[in-house]
């Protein structure tokens, strides 16, 4: 199979059978693509493969286990994220198996690669400590640093899916003092709009006066790259690289950063810190675009571990006066006033 044929079902699968056959919506297919141009790097990095050496030979079972291990321990990624990476390029190799009947074998292979296991656990929100040392961290003497800010602060704010932040256009951000807000479009193309704090809104003015100088183009992507001179969206692998290089900073000055960070984790940081200010789950859940009330409530649930966890560490320190009683029935009864 030569690599040649790789790259035309690459593209026949990205321009022809996910969007028209399949009608899926621009932000999933960019996720496929996102998929396919990280296993690529992986095997630039670990393989020494040109683009032009990329072939269905180089694709097994092996090679994609490596990969979600690469995923996971040299990107930094959740396993979750790692998972939706696997599942994208099973998806394309699945289409291609459809393709060409030599390429089964290859599918079924792949196909046996288990997803990395994702335990059932709390949201596993930063604390507010390591969401500041994770704000400052890039500073704000370089046009990357004031970017980096900007995006993290976003983030937080306004509790927003990494590709939401991405996906925003100049247009879809208000930061007029007391009234700043932005329009965030969710999953199955909801959009829902969100209010900023009005020093989220100052970063972004200084933001957008560096970066989108002169006048304003409203379908101008917010946060983005620049390759050959030309703007360019911005990956989500970016994104966490860029936020593990400065957790990685701000670890030494506060140790409650925990050593792999996803952006996931500062939305969760603002839905913890909501509920504890006395926010209603059901405003929450608008916050959030959650489309099922029950999916809001895991931080709930989370806030009541967490406070039995600190009664019980509360506990295990504290005299407790009252005499366990062994049996003595008839002082029990005189105590109470019943005998």
């Amino acid at each position: 199979m030569i690599s040649d044929d790789f790259f035309t079902l690459v593209r026949s699968w990205l321009t022809s059978y996910l969007p028209r056959s399949r009608r899926l919506s621009p932000h999933t297919i960019r996720s496929y693509k996102t998929a396919l141009n990280t296993l690529l790097v992986f095997l630039a990095e670990t393989r020494a493969l040109k683009l032009e050496q990329t072939s269905f030979d180089t694709i097994n079972f092996s090679t994609m286990n490596a990969f979600l291990t690469w995923l996971m321990d040299s990107r930094r990624l959740a396993a979750s994220t790692a998972n939706q990476r696997l599942a994208a390029i099973k998806s394309f190799l699945s289409y291609c198996a459809g393709e060409d009947p030599s390429l089964v074998a290859v599918w079924l292979d792949v196909k046996r690669v288990r997803p990395a296991r994702t335990p059932e656990h709390a949201p596993d929100a930063l604390s507010m400590a390591a969401v500041e040392a994770l704000i400052r961290a890039p500073g704000q003497q370089s046009r990357r640093g004031l970017r980096d800010t900007t995006m993290i602060l976003l983030l937080f704010d306004a509790a927003a899916r990494i590709q939401e932040v991405l996906d925003l256009t100049v247009a879809d951000v208000t930061t007029t003092a007391g009234s700043g807000q932005v329009t965030l479009t969710g999953k199955r193309q909801k959009t829902r709009t969100v209010p900023i704090m009005d020093k989220t809104g100052r970063h972004l003015e200084q933001y957008l006066d560096l970066f989108h100088p002169g006048p304003i183009v409203p379908g101008a992507l917010l946060f983005y790259t620049v390759r050959a001179g030309q703007h360019q969206p911005m990956s989500q692998d970016n994104v966490a690289y860029l936020l593990n290089k400065h957790a990685d900073n701000a670890r030494k000055h506060c140790p409650e950063i925990p050593e792999h960070i996803h952006a996931h984790q500062l939305r969760h940081a603002r839905a913890m810190q909501m509920l504890r200010a006395g926010v209603p789950l059901p405003h929450i859940k608008e916050f959030l675009g959650h489309s099922n009330i029950s999916t809001t409530e895991i931080y709930a649930s989370a806030d009541n571990k967490m406070v039995r966890e600190a009664i019980q560490k509360a506990a295990s320190t504290t005299l407790d006066p009252a005499p366990i009683w062994k049996g003595d029935d008839d002082l029990i009864l005189r105590l109470a006033g019943l005998k």
